[in-house]
């Protein structure tokens, strides 16, 4: 984090300057003035490269209110922490409320200092992460790894998560992610924990303690390591290589590629990236390419029983090999593609593969599911082949029945695995049919249900408190909902009141 500094008292400065340099973090002095002229001039110069600057209120020339106000206006990315003494405490104040991030009190405390740096690297953490910048830190320039980055994954298969966001919220609140880290060992506010892009995901910022400094690897270790042990299965990301706060956007993107290579069905880890777990080859695809011949000649023998048997071996090889999730679905995509080509049959290939394989790998949390789930896509492709028009005529039935019961159901905690149980489908099966039936997947039609209610409610009274609405509607966490409202309707609950 680069940080500029603002005063004009020569011994002020060097203290600020050497306490800031003994914390031997991701803490750069990129330069320093004595009044407002020449830190506006260096601002003008160096503006992009600046993350934090620390300013004192009574400078000569142009005062640190006017130099704050001018690098706001021209480079609003930039935090302003001011230095104030006790008489000018009210001054301080008001300043604050024109967009100043903190203040700090002279004489300095080392360790109101270090608080307060640390609470400007965690925002700019979450503004580099939303915001990618060019300006990253030599990887030479950090002298100690004091900060680590982790990424925290549910679920077998993460690529398309956020297609099922409603089935994270709750298993997040069941993991206590956050109860767990505060009764580790990891000392008062060393840690921030940030949500992902999708409900999947969590990101966790480290200060690594000196002392473990050198040992930064193992003691991250035996903090995340138990995480593993908990139900369900989750992969756990550390970028051995994380350079600073300028680099956290890379090292997220880095991170979830890196967990959607390796990450495995019903398999949790702790992994450290760039590192490749050694069972993780990319040499097995060959070995499948007789059981997919395998399988279609018998699909379009139509043999379901032997057809059955020999899908259970073609599952049982890829849990043998340890196969990850990503190839999983490569492999998957392949079977279905080359059987339906040898089917030479109209209606088998108007399905949507790349959407029926999608469900399948995130709804199957074992490999036991994973068969059930393939198997159950399978025998449709069979009713249609051997034309059982019975058979098509009772799942159009059930899937009325399953509209209906959403309708009158939504406000509950459903989802598509929950509904699938109560209706006897798999999962990866209800989601095909619905979608063939709505053009929607059963995920999204809750949300749909849930949002149309909620407009409703919304548009009934002015006085409705949001998160009233979004417990009638559903959700128990109302900052959840106001976020699934706003990317459906594209204003959140506030405006659309207004409105």
């Amino acid at each position: 984090m680069n940080i500029f500094v603002i005063e004009d008292e020569p011994p002020i400065l060097r203290d600020i300057l050497a306490i800031i340099k003994s914390f031997h973090e991701d803490y750069q002095i990129i330069g320093k003035a004595s009044n407002g002229k020449d830190a506006i001039d260096f601002i003008k110069a160096q503006g992009n490269n600046i993350d934090v600057i620390i300013s004192d209120i009574q400078i000569p020339v142009l005062n640190g209110l006017e130099v704050i106000d001018y690098t706001h206006k021209h480079f609003p990315h930039i935090l302003s922490i001011i230095l104030t003494g006790y008489s000018n405490f009210e001054y301080a104040r008001k300043a604050i409320k024109c967009d100043v991030f903190d203040y700090l009190l002279k004489p300095i405390d080392e360790n109101e200092l270090h608080q307060q740096l640390q609470k400007a690297y965690t925002r700019k953490c979450l503004d580099y992460m939303k915001t990618p910048t060019h300006n990253s830190i030599p990887q030479e320039s950090i002298l100690e790894p004091q900060y680590q980055i982790a990424m925290l994954s549910l679920g077998s298969f993460p690529v398309y998560s956020s297609l099922y966001n409603e089935l994270f919220p709750e298993v997040w609140r069941q993991l206590k992610i956050e109860e767990y880290l505060d009764q580790s060992k990891i000392p008062d506010q060393q840690y921030w924990m940030i949500d992902g892009t999708s409900l999947a995901e969590k990101i966790i910022l480290f200060h690594i303690p000196e002392k473990y400094i050198s040992c930064s690897r193992q003691y991250l270790t035996d903090i995340l390591s138990p995480l593993c042990e908990k139900e369900p299965s989750i992969t756990i990301a550390v970028d051995t290589g994380f350079s600073g706060i300028r680099d956290v956007h890379r090292s997220i993107l880095n991170l979830k590629n890196f967990i959607n290579k390796t990450s495995q069905i019903g398999m949790s880890q702790l992994l450290f990236y760039p590192e490749i777990p050694a069972n993780q080859t990319p040499e097995y695809s060959s070995a499948f390419l007789s059981y997919c011949n395998r399988l279609a000649k018998l699909m379009s023998q139509k043999n379901i029983s032997v057809f059955e048997a020999e899908l259970k071996n073609y599952i049982k090889q890829i849990q043998i090999q340890h196969i990850p999730a990503l190839q999983v679905y490569r492999l998957i995509s392949d079977l279905l593609n080359t059987c339906i080509q040898i089917c030479d049959n109209t209606h088998v290939s108007d399905i949507n593969i790349p959407s029926t394989i999608t469900d399948i790998m995130i709804l199957s949390d074992t490999y036991s599911t994973l068969y059930e789930n393939l198997h159950s896509i399978f025998l449709s492709l069979f009713e249609i082949i051997l034309d059982d028009k019975d058979i098509g005529t009772d799942r159009n039935h059930a899937v009325i029945k399953i509209d209906a019961y959403m309708k009158e159901h939504y406000r509950e905690p459903i989802n598509t695995k929950s509904i699938a149980e109560k209706f006897g489908f798999t999962p990866a099966y209800l989601s095909k049919i619905f979608r063939e039936y709505k053009s929607i997947t059963p995920a999204d039609y809750i949300i749909q249900l849930r949002i149309e209610k909620a407009k409703e409610l919304l548009s009934s009274s002015s006085n409705c408190k949001i998160k009233d609405v979004a417990a009638f509607v559903g959700y128990d966490d109302s900052l959840y909902f106001s976020k699934v409202f706003k990317k459906i309707t594209g204003i959140s609950p506030r405006q659309y009141m207004e409105k």
